[in-house]
C-alpha cells in the first residue's frame, strides 16, 4: 500500500472535504493512483462528486457486508469509496465489533493498488475518525486562517498521540494546512503571526496554504474538482503547490 493520509479536524467547516477532493485531484494530475474514502455520514465528499444510486458504501465495507471492489466508484480518474446518510447506524454496529478501531486498516491492508489513499473524516473524534488514524501513515489537519482556529487542535494532537502510542506506531503529523487564507490583508497577517507564535503550532504548518477563492465553492457545487472547474484559478494553483510540497516531504523521509 502507498501513502495513507487521514484528513481530520473535530470541527465542521474547516475544509476537510475540499482538501481531500482537490488534493486527490492534484495527485492524480501528477500521475499518481488515488483512492478517496468518505467516512462522514454527512456525505459531503460523496455528494460533491455527484455520486448517486449508491448500493455499497464504506459502512458495509467495514462490516464485511461487501467486498472492496464492489464499493468503489470512479470520479475524475480517481477511485472513491462513498459514504451513506445512514452511516451513523453502521457506526453503532461497528462499536460492537471486537477490534473496532482496526477495521479500516484490515480492509486497506488487503490492497496494494494505490499510491495515495485520502480519508475524509467526520467532524468528531469518534470510531470512524479513530479508524482513519489507525489506518494512516500520516494525518493532515486543515484549519481556517482565523483567530482561535487552533482551539481544539490540542485534542486532535493528543488523540493522535494516543493512537500512535497504542495502535499505530507509524502515525505522524504531516502538517497543518491553512484554508481560506488572505495573506495580503492585515487581518490575515495578524492571524498568521498569532498562530505561528503559539507553541502548539511551531514547525507544524505547511509552507503551502489555500487562499480564499470563491471558485473552490463553485467547483464543489458543480460536482467537480477545482482542476476540472477552474484550472487557472488561485485554488487550483494553491492545491497543486500543496500537493507538490506533500510529495516532496514524503520523498525526503
Amino acid at each position: 500500500m502507498g501513502k495513507l493520509i487521514s484528513v481530520i479536524n473535530n470541527k465542521g467547516g474547516t475544509g476537510k472535504t475540499t482538501t481531500v477532493l482537490n488534493l486527490g485531484a492534484a495527485l492524480k494530475k501528477m500521475k499518481y493512483k488515488v483512492l478517496l474514502i468518505d467516512l462522514d455520514s454527512q456525505c459531503n465528499l460523496t455528494n460533491s462528486l455527484h455520486l448517486t444510486n449508491i448500493k455499497n458504501h464504506v459502512g458495509e465495507l467495514l462490516l464485511e457486508k461487501c467486498a472492496m471492489e464492489n464499493c468503489i466508484h470512479q470520479a475524475e480518474g480517481m477511485d472513491v469509496i462513498p459514504s451513506s446518510p445512514n452511516l451513523l447506524d453502521f457506526e453503532y454496529m461497528i462499536n460492537n465489533e471486537p477490534g473496532r478501531e482496526f477495521l479500516l486498516r484490515e480492509v486497506l491492508n488487503k490492497t496494494n493498488s494505490y499510491d495515495f489513499v485520502l480519508m475524509d473524516c467526520p467532524p468528531s473524534m469518534g470510531t470512524l475518525s479513530i479508524n482513519s488514524l489507525v489506518a494512516a501513515n500520516q494525518y493532515i489537519v486543515p484549519m481556517q486562517a482565523e483567530n482561535f482556529a487552533f482551539i481544539g487542535l490540542d485534542r486532535i494532537l493528543q488523540t493522535a498521540e494516543k493512537v500512535q502510542k497504542r495502535m499505530n506506531t507509524e502515525l505522524a503529523l504531516a502538517g497543518i494546512l491553512f484554508i481560506k487564507y488572505q495573506p495580503r490583508t492585515k487581518f490575515g497577517q495578524a492571524v498568521l503571526t498569532n498562530i505561528t507564535e503559539n507553541n502548539l503550532l511551531k514547525n507544524k504548518l505547511f509552507n503551502a496554504y489555500i487562499r480564499q477563492d470563491i471558485m473552490l465553492m463553485e467547483a464543489t457545487a458543480f460536482g467537480q474538482s477545482i482542476f476540472e472547474y477552474a484550472p487557472k484559478s488561485r485554488g487550483a494553483f494553491d492545491y497543486f503547490t500543496f500537493a507538490k510540497e506533500l510529495v516532496a516531504n514524503y520523498e525526503k523521509n
